[in-house]
């Protein structure tokens, strides 16, 4: 999963765009916890939260995070935080996702 977030996420890095901006490891990992916990609210049939979590996704695409370029502290950042979704059980995985909500509401990256 973490190819296919990585690929869309710094796409401009190879485009070699002088003018991209630097993805923050906040907005990383808030981007990925929405990717990740759109998956994980789909499996367990929670629609709310799914539908939160995908129009934020959204949100964020269009206000240009696919753009930014990612530094390799916040791709190392991000390695660590993919990993510990990865290994989370139901539990631990409902409080990231939480925390994926949280992200939602209170992004800085759109307006």
């Amino acid at each position: 999963m973490k190819k296919i977030f990585l690929a869309g996420l710094v796409s401009c890095v190879f485009a070699g765009s002088a003018m991209a901006e630097t993805l923050e490891t906040d907005d990383a990992i808030g981007m990925a916890s929405l990717m990740m916990c759109s998956t994980f609210y789909s499996e367990n049939e929670m629609v709310v939260e799914g539908t939160i979590v995908n129009r934020s996704m959204s949100a964020h695409r269009e206000a240009g995070i696919d753009e930014m370029i990612m530094t390799p502290e916040t791709s190392a950042n991000l390695d660590l935080y993919v990993a510990q979704f990865q290994a989370a059980d139901k539990e631990q995985s409902m409080k990231l996702c939480d925390a994926a909500l949280k992200y939602a509401r209170e992004s800085h990256f759109i307006k």
